[in-house]
């Protein structure tokens, strides 16, 4: 109701029953400007038909294929609040266990002097 990011179109598939290569023209259909670059993982193995054919027609449209990994990586390492907490209560907690861990091996050295 109150969204206001970008336009989003949910295209349903059965898989069964759909012909895959009239799903894929569907699917770029929808898209009102043909974008010169596309995102994908270039390194990954064709793993499907689906992929097979989808990336068959990006090369049909004449897209350009860019590796998405970098991005990805990079907004990855951006850290909201709650993640940075977690982050400081993890710390915390492996220090506060080495320090006992500590404590118990010098009491052990000491016992055993």
């Amino acid at each position: 109701m109150n969204y206001k990011g970008p336009e989003l179109e949910i295209i349903v598939r059965d898989p069964k029953q759909d012909n895959t290569a009239e799903v894929i023209e569907k699917v770029f259909g929808f898209i009102k400007s043909r974008p010169a670059k596309i995102g994908v993982y270039l390194k990954d193995q064709v793993d499907s038909d689906l992929t097979e054919q989808v990336l068959k027609a990006v090369d049909s449209k004449g897209m350009q294929k860019v590796e998405m990994k970098e991005l990805v990586d990079k907004v990855n390492m951006t850290k909201i609040e709650p993640e940075i907490k977690n982050l400081q209560t993890a710390a915390n907690f492996v220090k506060w266990t080495f320090d006992n861990l500590v404590g118990e091996i010098e009491d052990i050295i000491e016992v055993e002097k």
